[in-house]
């Protein structure tokens, strides 16, 4: 791990991160990484976030990690009010795009604490920026390769999660909008919801047999998987998924998975912090309301 190595060279060099003054002259925030399935994004967001911070050397910046338990509203809104309470300036989140976030995000702001959103966006609350996905783009990309898999009438299925989270939600709307630019029609796939890991996934495509391609809008992968397997096709179905976990880099591999749309976690968390530490440090905006993530379009051959 990049945290790992960073520690390693750390204690040969007899380095020890700056201290914190004592007096009130320094900014402090706060990100707060939501418990993924996959803990390869935890790894990815943590490890660049504070490897980021130490780079800076700046004693005047402190940032602290708070790891959720869960990806639940409810959780982030109760860590949200911990944090403020505590006397943070800057909070950094990742979250569900609700009436209920969308206020405690204006509140937050207008106790005077800097809001930066990463990978989910809540739009309209208030926020300094977001960085993330372009994801209606990597939905397009998504339904541009699979309109070269399957041609009407075969049909997709498309399993995504809450559509209240952007990343899921700009995902399914810029794939069933390239798809219906690229001349299937708008019976031509059907969105079902992963919360019941596979099993909607396996009778979906039992049920019906135009479906020829599955589009996985957001992880987990595995579940996904055994949803199709249990579903016994005598041709394996064509699968398009995002973000190259490792789970995802073995389907590939195998041959299960055809393409994966990738993104940089490590970036979004690198641009979230920098823009905090302008912010909060020399009150400078950032340039841009939006960072976008590089998108990539990976195959078996370049693993």
């Amino acid at each position: 791990m990049i945290r790992e190595k960073v520690v390693r060279a750390a204690e040969k060099l007899g380095y020890q991160p700056p201290v914190p003054p004592k007096s009130a002259d320094y900014r402090q925030a706060a990100i707060l990484i939501p418990q993924w399935t996959d803990g390869h994004f935890n790894r990815q967001i943590g490890d660049i976030a504070q490897c980021l911070a130490n780079a800076a050397d700046d004693p005047a910046f402190v940032l602290t990690e708070q790891p959720l338990r869960t990806m639940t509203m409810q959780e982030l809104l109760r860590a949200m009010d911990e944090q403020i309470r505590s006397g943070v300036d800057g909070l950094i989140i990742r979250a569900e795009n609700t009436p209920e976030v969308r206020a405690a995000i204006e509140q937050a702001v207008q106790q005077g604490v800097t809001v930066i959103t990463y990978d989910a966006d809540v739009p309209h609350s208030g926020r300094l920026c977001h960085a993330g996905q372009d994801l209606v783009r990597a939905g397009a990309i998504a339904a541009g390769v699979m309109a070269r898999l399957i041609r009407p009438p075969e049909h997709v299925l498309i399993v995504t999660g809450n559509l209240r989270m952007e990343a899921h939600k700009g995902r399914v709307d810029g794939f069933c909008r390239r798809l219906l630019e690229l001349g299937f029609s708008e019976d031509a796939y059907r969105v079902t919801m992963r919360t019941c890991s596979g099993e909607l996934v396996a009778q979906a495509l039992q049920a019906d047999s135009r479906l020829h391609a599955v589009y996985m809008a957001c992880q987990p992968l595995s579940g996904c998987i055994a949803g199709i397997r249990k579903a016994r096709r005598t041709t394996r179905p064509h699968i398009v998924c995002n973000d190259l976990t490792p789970t995802a880099k073995r389907y590939l591999r195998e041959g299960t998975v055809d393409f994966v749309i990738g993104q940089s976690f490590s970036q979004e968390s690198f641009h979230a912090v920098l823009a905090m530490y302008q912010m909060l440090l020399r009150g400078v905006k950032p340039k841009r309301e939006l960072y976008y993530t590089d998108l990539r379009l990976i195959t078996q051959e370049m693993l």
